[in-house]
């Protein structure tokens, strides 16, 4: 078979896996103002009412697990870890997220020509499946996503309702050039198209029905331009843009010009360096107000749809992936565990059980991550414990053994 087509089949599988681990929200906060957190007793925030969407079975994440309990036998070097990444994963990823916005946009012009509910339910579950597609391949936005600036135009957060309002109002058209040439990140991407989408269902349809409708134009454009930003993006990593190589290439040191496996290497651990701190500190950390700060409940994401506690799941898998080697919990094949486990079995068992651990307490909490937070203080007391013990052994153990260099502005966060 095509290794072409192989990769486009992985991600259509990809995606089917995203389906069904949709039940929840986060994205990544784009600057870092959180205080380091300390061991104080978590005060517990207002909860943030979100409302929730059809129950939606939760993920099993066992199969996961049990590959995170086997340790495989193989060594491979830098280079064979990198370019078996980049096949079994990091590109999968990106395609996997391409698809499923390109199949969103399909839904979302659908929902405009003929609004009914069953065609704003479909939107709404293609809406979740991009969602998790994104949020999966957060621990590889290095290289052409942070080039693009992808997020601008696929996720910021936190969007300006507000904002979106007022352009709706004084807008007469909307289309996706005028998105992306005249409307701020606050109001593009899956937070705007959220605010949209999971609007109460009679209200919404009756506007979308409206021959004039800009709300309808606005979603179609919205998608459409979300889409065209992460085709860009896997065509960035396969083809190159511009008539430069293949970021593939680049990163596995197949171009002219590329990255040194060293620095490839350091561009997966920073990132996830990173992630890890958003997730743990400057989100779930700083909502609950465990740094002895006021609880501040918009440091989650969190929005209408109720997806917060899927968010950060669908995170920690995309980690996980990088780690394991493979999205596949029955493919075994080179991560960056394989360059950890020669080093110290012992980080790597520990890195292995801090992924079970977060992954069962992450499964354990039932709805959006603040209302848990309310009706289950000590469950999400766990997730965050988990996170920061995780968190650790990669800023520590995984950043010595590796020999990376981690300065502030690898955990600065992205502004846009």
């Amino acid at each position: 078979m095509h290794l072409h087509t192989w990769r486009w089949l992985v991600a259509a599988f990809a995606v089917l896996i995203a389906l069904g681990c949709v039940m929840d929200i986060p994205a990544a906060t784009q600057t870092d103002t959180a205080a380091e957190p300390t061991d104080t007793p978590v005060e517990q925030a207002e909860p943030v009412v979100e409302q929730t969407e059809p129950a939606v079975e939760k993920p099993d994440t066992a199969a996961k697990r049990a590959a995170l309990t086997i340790r495989g036998t193989a060594t491979a070097s830098k280079q064979e870890v990198l370019e078996a990444l980049v096949e079994n994963v990091l590109i999968p990823q990106q395609e996997a997220a391409s698809l499923a916005f390109g199949n969103f946009a399909e839904t979302a012009r659908r929902l405009c020509d003929e609004p009914s509910p069953d065609n704003l339910l479909a939107a709404r579950q293609d809406w979740r499946a991009a969602r998790a597609a994104w949020m999966r391949l957060q621990g590889a936005t290095f290289g052409p996503v942070e080039d693009r600036r992808s997020r601008m135009r696929v996720d910021w957060f936190p969007v300006d309702p507000e904002r979106i309002e007022k352009t709706l109002a004084k807008r007469e058209t909307i289309s996706a050039h005028e998105v992306r040439e005249f409307l701020s990140s606050t109001q593009q991407g899956l937070g705007a198209l959220e605010y949209v989408l999971f609007a109460d269902d009679t209200p919404l349809l009756a506007d979308l029905a409206r021959a004039d409708s800009l709300r309808c134009d606005y979603l179609a454009a919205l998608t459409e331009v979300a889409a065209d930003e992460t085709g860009g993006v896997v065509q960035a990593w396969t083809e190159g843009v511009d008539g430069g190589a293949a970021y593939a290439a680049v990163f596995t040191g197949g171009a002219p010009v590329s990255l040194h496996r060293d620095a490839a290497v350091d561009e997966l651990v920073r990132t996830a360096v990173f992630l890890l701190r958003r997730l743990a500190d400057m989100q779930l950390g700083a909502g609950l107000g465990v740094d002895g700060t006021d609880p501040d409940p918009e440091a989650v994401p969190g929005g209408a749809a109720g997806g917060s506690t899927a968010d950060l799941r669908n995170q920690i898998l995309g980690l996980c992936d990088i780690y394991l080697g493979s999205a596949d919990p029955d493919v075994e094949a080179p991560g960056l565990g394989s360059l950890i486990a020669p080093l110290s079995e012992e980080v790597d068992q520990a890195v292995r059980d801090g992924f079970v651990r977060t992954l069962e307490a992450i499964d354990a909490i039932d709805g959006p991550l603040l209302e848990a937070a309310a009706a289950d203080p000590a469950g999400v007391q766990r997730v965050h414990d988990e996170l920061k013990a995780l968190q650790r052994s990669w800023n520590t153990d995984i950043v010595s053994l590796l020999g990376v260099s981690v300065g502030f502005s690898d955990t600065d966060g992205d502004s846009g």
